[in-house]
């Protein structure tokens, strides 16, 4: 569920920072999933303090879901110039940071942080 949750507020920020608005129907067309399966979990989202979200009105992240979006694309930048430093191509390395930072432990994340922060 975490993994999921990430990934839902992840796309909130990119399309938010493409677009200037999010709308459940742009999030399910990104996330090739159903209409349904996204108005579900932006339901929790919001009960969880991640997102504002009322039906047919456009998405928002909270402080809080703002927050863990910032978050997570440190820990995506961090695993993806790490890999690329190890002589991964940046297509390749985006990819996997994708993967590896719903995955990964804070302590190994932040380690990572530290080490390409040296490079």
């Amino acid at each position: 569920m975490q993994e999921i949750r990430e990934k839902y507020i992840e796309r909130i920020y990119e399309l938010k920072q493409k677009k200037g608005y999010v709308r459940a129907t742009d999030l399910a067309s990104l996330l090739n999933v159903k209409p349904s399966s996204v108005t579900e979990m932006l339901q929790k989202l919001a009960k969880e303090g991640y997102v504002h979200y009322e039906k047919y009105r456009v998405v928002d992240l909270t402080e809080k879901g703002l927050e863990l979006a910032l978050n997570l694309e440190r820990r995506h930048q961090a695993i993806k110039k790490l890999l690329m430093h190890l002589g991964v191509s940046e297509g390749t390395a985006d990819r996997d940071a994708c993967v590896v930072e719903h995955i990964l432990s804070e302590e190994s994340i932040k380690k990572i942080q530290e080490f390409v922060e040296k490079i």
